[in-house]
C-alpha cells in the first residue's frame, strides 16, 4: 500500500495545509487584482514605489471627509467595505470547503482500512476455527481408534482368561504360579 509523506495519522499536516493556505489566500488578496496575472502564471508582487503611490491618494480620500463629497467617501467606503467583505467570506469558504474535503476524503480512507481490517480478521478468524474443527475432528479419529484398540486388547485378553479356566476345569488343576528365584 502506497503511504504519502502527508498522510499522517496526527492533524499537524492539516493544521500546516490550512495555515498555509489562507497565507497564500491572504498575500493574494493583499497584493490586490491588478498586479496578478488570471492565468496559472506567477504573481506579481507590487514594488515600494507602487505602495507608496496607492497610500498618498487614499490618505487623502480619508483627511478630505468631511468637504463636500463626504457622501460620496462614505458611500464608496461603504462598497469598498462591503467587496473586501465578500471577498474574505469567498476565500473561507474555499478554504473550508478545501478543508472539508480533506477531512472526507481521510475519513474514507481511514473507514475503507477498517472494513479491510475487519475482513481479513473474519478470513483469519474462519481459517482459525476451520483449523479448530480440523483439529477436534483428528482428536476424535485418534480417539476412537484407541478405544476401538482398547476394547480389542480386553476382548482378547478376557478370551484368554476363559481359555485358561476353561483348561482348569477340564484338568483340575489351579493357576500355576512359579516364585522362582
Amino acid at each position: 500500500m502506497k503511504r504519502n509523506y502527508y498522510d499522517l495519522d496526527d492533524g499537524e499536516f492539516a493544521a500546516a495545509m490550512a495555515a498555509s493556505a489562507f497565507a497564500i489566500c491572504s498575500l493574494e488578496e493583499n497584493a490586490g487584482s491588478q498586479y496578478q496575472k488570471k492565468t496559472r502564471g506567477p504573481v506579481i508582487w507590487p514594488t515600494e514605489a507602487e505602495i507608496m503611490t496607492i497610500t498618498p491618494t487614499t490618505n487623502d480620500k480619508m483627511q478630505n471627509g468631511i468637504s463636500r463629497g463626504s457622501r460620496k467617501a462614505e458611500n464608496e467606503a461603504d462598497v469598498w467595505e462591503k467587496a473586501q467583505i465578500a471577498k474574505i467570506r469567498k476565500r473561507h469558504d474555499e478554504l473550508l470547503s478545501a478543508l472539508f474535503a480533506w477531512e472526507n476524503e481521510k475519513k474514507m480512507m481511514a473507514k475503507q482500512q477498517m472494513e479491510r481490517r475487519k475482513n481479513q480478521l473474519e478470513l483469519a478468524m474462519k481459517r482459525n476455527l476451520q483449523h479448530y474443527k480440523n483439529k477436534l475432528a483428528r482428536i476424535d479419529h485418534i480417539a476412537k481408534g484407541a478405544r476401538t484398540q482398547a476394547e480389542e486388547k480386553r476382548r482378547y485378553e478376557e478370551s484368554i482368561v476363559k481359555e485358561k479356566s476353561n483348561k482348569m476345569r477340564l484338568t483340575g488343576n489351579g493357576p500355576v504360579t512359579c516364585f522362582c528365584f
